[in-house]
C-alpha cells in the first residue's frame, strides 16, 4: 500500500513538524552526550572513591537518563504538532517488552555472544555483531513497527523518524538497566555503557525509519526496505565491534576499559556521521516526493 504524495492536506502537519522530529531527536542524542561525557570526564579528572549506593543511584538515574529527557522533550510546547502521534509511549513499551522477553535471550542464551565474539578479530567482530545482536534488535524493532504503526499512524514522513526513535528508547532501557543492575558498575563505567547502548540503538532506528519511508510513502523498488534493515543492522555491528578494543574492554562489562575517552570519542564521531547520513537520505527522499507533487499539478493545470 503505497500513499500518494498530498501535501496540500498536510500542510499544517508538515509546518509544524519540519523541524520538531529531528530537532528533538538531536536535543536527546545531545544531552544523554553531555550527561554521560560529564560523568566519563569527572572519573577521569576526579579522585573519587566510589561508593556503593552513590554509584548505584547514579547508575539507575543514569539508565533512566535518555527516556527522561524524551519523555521532558515530548511535553514541551515548542515541539508539539497540531495532530500528536498517539502510539509513541506503546511503541516504547512493547519495544522494551521485546526486548526483555527475546532481544536479551536470544543474545546470551542462544548465540552467548559474549563468550566468543570479544575475542575474534575485529572483521570477525563486525560481522559477528552484525549477524547476532544487530539483526536480533533492528528486526525486532521493525517487527514492532510494522505491527503497530504500519500504516494506519502514518501521516507523513516524519511520523516514521517519530516512532523509530521510540522503539530505540524503549529497548535500549531495557538493556541499561539489566547492565546496570547485574553488573552494578561505577557511574562513569555505567555512563559508557548507557551511551553506547542509547546511541547504537537510536542511529540504527533511522535507517529502519528510512526503509519503512521508502517502502510505503515512495513506492520504491522491494528490495530497498531489507536493503536498509541490513545497513542499520551493521551500523549496529560496526559500532559495537570496534567500541570495546577502544575501551580496552569488553562492551559488556560497561566500557570498564583504561581509554573511556577514546570510546566516548568514537561513539559521538560514530553518531554524528550515522546521523548526518541518514538526514541526507531523508531530505534527498522529501525533495523527490515535492518535486513529484509539483509535477503531478503542472500536469493537471496543463
Amino acid at each position: 500500500m503505497v500513499r500518494v504524495p498530498q501535501f496540500s492536506e498536510t500542510s499544517s502537519a508538515e509546518t509544524f513538524g519540519v523541524l520538531p522530529v529531528w530537532r528533538r531527536f538531536s536535543i536527546l542524542v545531545a544531552v544523554v552526550s553531555l550527561v554521560c561525557g560529564a560523568f566519563v570526564l569527572a572519573g577521569e579528572l576526579l579522585p573519587v572513591t566510589p561508593n556503593f549506593e552513590v554509584d548505584r543511584l547514579a547508575s539507575l538515574t543514569l539508565a533512566a537518563l535518555p527516556a527522561l529527557v524524551w519523555l521532558l522533550l515530548s511535553v514541551l510546547p515548542e515541539f508539539r504538532v497540531d495532530r500528536p502521534r498517539r502510539r509513541l509511549i506503546g511503541v516504547a513499551v512493547v519495544s522494551g517488552l521485546c526486548a526483555s522477553a527475546i532481544g536479551l535471550p536470544l543474545a546470551e542464551a542462544f548465540f552467548v555472544i559474549d563468550q566468543w565474539l570479544p575475542l575474534q578479530s575485529v572483521f570477525q567482530r563486525i560481522v559477528g555483531y552484525t549477524l547476532t545482536a544487530g539483526m536480533i534488535d533492528v528486526g525486532l524493532r521493525f517487527v514492532v513497527l510494522r505491527y503497530l504503526i504500519y500504516p494506519q499512524a502514518l501521516r507523513i514522513r516524519r511520523d516514521v523518524v517519530a516512532y523509530a526513535l521510540a522503539a530505540a528508547i524503549g529497548y535500549s532501557f531495557y538493556f541499561n538497566l539489566v547492565l546496570v543492575w547485574r553488573l552494578e558498575p561505577t557511574w562513569n563505567n555505567a555512563a559508557i555503557y548507557v551511551l553506547s547502548s542509547f546511541t547504537i540503538q537510536a542511529t540504527s532506528s533511522l535507517y529502519i525509519a528510512l526503509g519503512i519511508i521508502e517502502s510505503y510513502f515512495a513506492d520504491a523498488f522491494p528490495l530497498v526496505l531489507p536493503v536498509n534493515l541490513v545497513v542499520a543492522a551493521l551500523v549496529a555491528g560496526v559500532m559495537q565491534a570496534l567500541l570495546p578494543g577502544l575501551l580496552s574492554g569488553p562492551l559488556s562489562q560497561a566500557g570498564s576499559g583504561d581509554r573511556p575517552l577514546f570510546g566516548l570519542a568514537f561513539l559521538l564521531a560514530a553518531t554524528i556521521v550515522s546521523i548526518g547520513a541518514a538526514y541526507f537520505l531523508f531530505s534527498n527522499s522529501e525533495r523527490r516526493e515535492r518535486e513529484a507533487y509539483v509535477s503531478q499539478g503542472d500536469g493537471d493545470g496543463v
